[in-house]
């Protein structure tokens, strides 16, 4: 299975536990045979402090800017059995769109779903759903 994800950072544990779940996850998959290809926007925080820069058994893709990779993304979403986007990926709506048009499942994982739920709940708007919310995904895993 090939997995495309767009997500937060797996690059820099610092001040994101998350990191820690994805590399397991990862590798975890990647013990099974399954390939993954993490897109990661590479925002100075997360590189001045950054303890990862290979993915065992996947591939990191580090950009500055979504224009800089949409095109690669597009390609690895036209492979992928998965594409997945996270809570708190930066380009969350224009990864969403992508993984929409593509045939792969669409799946949306929210790292923080207690934050998420609350702010629906009262009508605030999140940064990285669209105005489809959630509607658009296939599946929809929560912590």
């Amino acid at each position: 299975m090939r997995l495309a994800i767009f997500g937060l950072s797996v690059s820099s544990s610092w001040g994101n536990g998350h990191a820690v779940l994805w590399r397991a996850l990862i590798r975890g998959l990647g013990a099974q045979g399954h390939r993954t290809v993490f897109f990661e926007r590479d925002v100075p925080y997360y590189a001045a402090n950054r303890d990862l820069t290979e993915l065992e058994c996947g591939r990191l893709v580090l950009y500055r800017d979504w224009d800089e990779i949409s095109a690669e993304a597009r390609r690895q979403l036209a492979e992928a059995d998965v594409g997945m986007v996270t809570s708190y990926c930066p380009d969350a709506l224009a990864a969403a769109d992508l993984v929409f048009d593509s045939r792969a499942l669409r799946v949306f994982y929210d790292l923080d779903s207690p934050v998420t739920l609350a702010r629906l709940s009262v009508g605030e708007p999140v940064a990285y759903l669209g105005a489809q919310r959630l509607a658009g995904f296939d599946l929809v895993l929560r912590s």
